[in-house]
């Protein structure tokens, strides 16, 4: 989601209309560098318990003084193996910039390191910003492992991660959902109930899983480091590394393994192929070189597989779990989008409809459709960034809208920076998952948003206010004309719309697609996958203003398999008492 718009004269920033007012409106090395490829495995004398007789250069006298000050981490599972990571930190980070630290990691089958399964030995230096990345392989499918880092006499907390099911295996899955975790609004606490739960196999992290801001340029509440806003290589590792020590995100990744996609913030805000909103070539750099320090950085702090070894501007990937689902993560910023629409969308100039642009492009838009066409998983899952079902967000006929509301309303209030900007691509997409581009229809599909900072649940059709009988219609009372559903997730922290109740009901009498609007709710989503339906639960927590506090479950939604669209939703008393759905 969009943060303020930065004035050209760099004096200072200010807001303006990006996806944030809109919203405010309506209210190459050694382990740790790069991809698979290059990633050392792990490796044992078989895959029983063995005698702990590991000797490795890590036991041997220390030869310097380091700390695991950022915990540890799992990512991107698979039913043989993962990727571990962490950060070892040396008492002096510039002194010793060119020297190797080495060290392993053990793996273990019980949380008290007892029955010991492998091990694997790393090195790592300051070209990686001492991270170590390691992709853990010949594991049992569906099964929890423990593992803990070594170095020069010191030890990491102990993580905690799971296998995915192999082919053939179709057992129900957990996964948490979460998204826009601004550290400068406030606390982790989203993080911290998910980390508390026992149902959950992983979680998947739609994005802005860092802002790039500066302290006290969006939201007060911590103040970040570096304390300007960030825009070299050296600046994207130090806010890695600020967010890696917060000790609610080190709980969740020290509980379950990651799966991760980035949006915007990652590197700058409103970014896309060839540039930034909230980037002023020159004055802040070159935008490829800029990018590049942001991509970097990403692939060494983050446990995540590049699809292709070494190439870390390339990361939208498939992740499988046995023969319920398939997970397809989408890039929707930096590979291949063009610029955005201006925001509100004008439907006369055409700008968004011209069938040349893109918001994926062509590679990745056969990545998509190719494999879930081919895919044997009962369901197909995208993870996607930006809001993919139709914005049409008008005032009521007798709910004239706030005067702040006016220039984004009118005329449409369609939203450039999401898919409404690109609707000629989505059109195709939803041609394919109907059948009409000429190949087989694609069922039982649903779609994972972030980036909005509020949670909708729609579904997906051409346009939702045609009739039935026409092509591309929707009938809002059976669903018919759906072909897919769409789950957006409430941020951890990132504001949401702080708008009247008479908003939120125009948007409901004229999207009849959108089943549920919550636009003041912080915390994450819970989605059930199963044989016969797939859930989301939404958690909302009571406060991010200070570390702890409560949650509650405000809503859950379903979708039956083979329907393609809500077939059952229950809205829960909070969202009667904030009364936003009040239609």
């Amino acid at each position: 989601m969009s943060g303020p718009r930065r004035k050209r004269s760099r004096i200072q920033k200010r807001p303006g209309i990006t996806r944030r007012s809109f919203l405010k409106g309506l209210g190459l090395g050694t382990a740790g560098v790069t991809g698979i490829g290059l990633l050392p495995a792990c490796t044992s004398d078989n895959n029983t318990a063995l005698t702990d007789n590991r000797t490795t250069p890590s036991e041997g006298p220390p030869s310097q003084n380091v700390q695991f000050l950022h915990s540890v981490a799992s990512g991107d599972p698979a039913f043989d193996s993962v990727v571990l990571w962490t950060r070892v930190t040396p008492d002096n980070t510039t002194e010793n910039a060119n020297r190797t630290i080495a060290g392993r990691v053990d793996v273990f089958k019980d949380e008290a390191l007892t029955l010991f399964v492998k091990s694997v030995n790393f090195q790592t230096t300051g070209a990686e910003d001492f991270t170590v990345k390691l992709i853990c392989d010949g594991l049992e499918q569906d099964t929890v492992y423990f593992y803990q880092f070594r170095s020069n006499g010191k030890t990491s907390p102990v993580g905690r991660t799971r296998t995915t099911p192999a082919a053939g295996n179709k057992r129900p899955l957990n996964f948490g959902v979460v998204s826009c975790s601004s550290l400068a609004h406030g606390f982790f606490n989203a993080y911290a109930k998910l980390a508390e739960r026992d149902d959950i196999d992983a979680i998947i992290h739609l994005g802005d899983y860092i802002y790039e801001y500066g302290t006290g340029q969006y939201g007060n509440v911590r103040e970040y480091e570096p304390a300007t806003e960030i825009v070299t290589l050296s600046d994207y590792r130090t806010r890695h590394a600020q967010y890696k020590r917060d000790e609610d995100l080190q709980k969740l990744h020290e509980r379950f393994p990651f799966i991760t996609i980035w949006d915007d913030h990652e590197s700058t805000n409103n970014s896309y192929r060839d540039g930034a909103e909230n980037h002023t070539e020159g004055a802040e750099g070159i935008w490829e070189e800029r990018k590049g320090f942001a991509q970097r950085a990403y692939d060494e702090w983050m446990p995540i597989r590049l699809p292709e070894a070494g190439n870390q501007a390339k990361i939208f990937r498939r992740v499988q779990f046995g023969d319920m689902v398939d997970l397809f993560l989408l890039d929707t910023r930096l590979f291949d989008r063009d610029i955005e629409a201006a925001t509100p969308v004008n439907p006369t100039d055409g700008v968004a409809s011209q069938p040349d642009r893109t918001m994926i492009g062509e590679e990745q838009y056969n990545f998509l459709i190719n494999g879930m066409r081919g895919s044997q998983a009962q369901w197909k899952l995208i993870g996607n960034q930006v809001v993919f079902h139709q914005w049409i967000i008008k005032p009521g006929l007798n709910n004239p809208a706030p005067a702040q509301l006016g220039e984004l309303l009118a005329p449409s209030g369609l939203n450039g920076d999401a898919w409404d900007g690109y609707s000629a691509e989505r059109q195709r997409i939803i041609n394919a998952l109907r059948g009409d581009d000429g190949g087989e229809p694609i069922d039982n599909v649903v779609i994972l948003t972030g980036d909005v900072h509020s949670a909708w649940v729609a579904d997906i059709t051409d346009n939702p206010n045609q009739p039935i009988d026409a092509v591309g219609g929707y009938n809002p009372l059976t669903g018919q004309g759906s072909v897919a559903t769409e789950f957006v997730v409430s941020s951890v922290t990132s504001p949401g719309l702080d708008v009247p109740n008479q908003v939120i009901e125009s948007i409901r009498l004229t999207s009849p697609h959108i089943k549920h609007v919550n636009v003041t709710e912080r915390g994450y989503s819970v989605l059930r996958v199963a044989a016969d339906k797939t859930t989301c639960e939404y958690w909302a927590v009571d406060t991010i203003l200070e570390r702890g506090g409560s949650e509650q479950l405000s809503a859950t939604f379903d979708v039956a398999t083979g329907a393609n669209r809500i077939t059952q939703q229950g809205v829960f008393p909070v969202d009667e008492v904030i009364g936003l759905l009040g239609v």
